[in-house]
């Protein structure tokens, strides 16, 4: 029986409690990085909810066969670090920010039956999302491709990135995958995170994909750690 989702940095199984709210989550931080931040993140608006949740599901049947692993952020909904009003990526289509419940029980003994259990309920929404690929090869069986790291604009600010990156490595090395590369937008804000967080830059690829913001083609460039040799994130 899988335990009832909290706050924290969360490793996802297919068994994973409230799996297809979490899904949604995930699907609308996707959404979010690609629209408010211009992330070349494998689709292009208009974007479609059933398109994205669909490529997620897909995502999260590849962990059961070993070829996955994906990492996720939980915050409290009250948590939030901003105070604007950030639109939901479907809010026009009545979609808001997807939440799920975590219910906790307490000890009242203050209560007129003392030690009458209170349960208390805890609005979480995901707040952060990281994919770990590990395809099988006889040849890298070392080697993992760290894809969709995305914080949600709602919970920025808060050392998100960091926390799942160091809980990514901690299962990548665990598996025996210490030879990890990830590639971001030339110029976008995450070129100057990856260094911050030990990855070393090895290379630009030209005309990579074609940008979410104007559809002009821009280049990638690449990181690369060895998690033998260099220092990894703490959690």
């Amino acid at each position: 029986m899988s335990e009832p989702p909290s706050p924290g940095i969360h490793v996802v199984t297919d068994s994973f409690a409230d799996i297809s709210a979490i899904i949604d989550g995930i699907v609308h931080v996707h959404a979010s990085c690609i629209l408010d931040d211009g992330t070349l993140a494998t689709f292009l608006p208009p974007l479609s909810h059933s398109q994205l949740y669909q490529w997620w599901d897909q995502r999260v049947s590849e962990i059961g066969r070993g070829e996955r692993q994906i990492i996720v952020s939980l915050s409290n909904v009250k948590d939030r670090t901003t105070e604007k009003d950030v639109s939901a990526p479907w809010n026009d289509e009545g979609r808001t920010w997807p939440v799920t419940r975590s219910t906790s029980s307490s000890i009242d003994q203050a209560s007129p039956a003392p030690g009458t259990a209170n349960s208390t309920e805890t609005e979480l929404e995901v707040s952060g999302v990281v994919s770990l690929a590990t395809p099988f090869s006889q040849t890298g069986p070392f080697r993992g491709l760290v894809e969709k790291l995305f914080v949600s604009p709602l919970h920025r600010r808060r050392g998100i990135a960091k926390q799942m990156m160091a809980k990514l490595e901690s299962v990548a090395m665990g598996l025996g995958r210490w030879s990890l590369m990830l590639d971001t937008v030339v110029g976008l804000e995450a070129e100057r995170v990856y260094p911050r967080l030990g990855y070393e830059k090895v290379g630009f690829v030209k005309e990579y994909g074609y940008s979410p913001v104007d559809g002009r083609l821009v280049d990638e460039v690449w990181f690369w750690k060895d998690l033998r040799k260099m220092k990894r994130l703490e959690l």
